[in-house]
């Protein structure tokens, strides 16, 4: 929240949208990172962090602003490691996130990492959360992802997650676009996905 509604803008940009009517009238909730320890305690796929998101961080802001309860018209959203959270989200309360955005997500997270700056083993084989998306979830969920050329492992991570959705009956999307892991990518496709996601057209499962 403090880098994209501070630094980088995203505020106008959603403001344009909405006046160009390729996006409804929206509100957005997004936490701060804080620091770096926080961030790795809190992102990834953290059951207690998606529990503060749907149950106490939705309830506040409902107390703030006219908030949508329905999850076809809700969406988490996120990069890297916020990526997970909202993936993880999606799987663990489709009732209050039905569409999912993530950006360059972070497949090799998985339980039981070292702490930042710590030396992480590679990813062997399916990517832990892929895993738990090919084990079904409650509800279906329409997700978006995008991933970088430039991004590594993680290109064919995203293709692996991009088919273990199809297969449990998802409706997913996915851009894989020129460019690696940054904002300055990200900033443009943020707004493409929510436009995907929300806007009047909807999504369209990708061939």
């Amino acid at each position: 929240g403090d880098m994209w509604l501070g630094r980088l803008g995203l505020g106008d940009t959603l403001d344009a949208l909405i006046a160009d009517g390729a996006l409804p009238p929206l509100v957005v909730v997004a936490p701060d990172a804080v620091d770096r320890r926080t961030r790795w305690r809190d992102l990834g796929c953290r059951d207690p962090f998606v529990a503060f998101l749907a149950d106490a961080l939705l309830a506040w802001a409902a107390g703030h602003w006219p908030l949508t309860t329905d999850p076809r018209r809700t969406v988490v959203a996120g990069q890297s490691l916020g990526a997970m959270t909202a993936l993880h989200a999606g799987r663990l309360r489709p009732d209050r996130f039905g569409n999912v955005l993530a950006q360059s997500a972070s497949l090799w997270w998985r339980p039981g990492l070292p702490p930042p700056g710590a030396a992480k083993p590679p990813v062997h084989g399916t990517p832990w959360l892929v895993g738990r998306y090919a084990s079904g979830t409650a509800a279906p969920l329409t997700v978006h992802l995008d991933v970088g050329l430039h991004e590594g492992s993680m290109v064919g991570q995203t293709l692996a997650l991009y088919d273990a959705l199809r297969a449990a009956g998802h409706r997913v999307t996915r851009d894989t676009y020129n460019g690696g892991h940054d904002y300055a990518c990200w900033h443009g496709a943020l707004a493409s996905g929510l436009v995907r996601l929300l806007g009047a057209d909807g999504a369209d499962p990708a061939p």
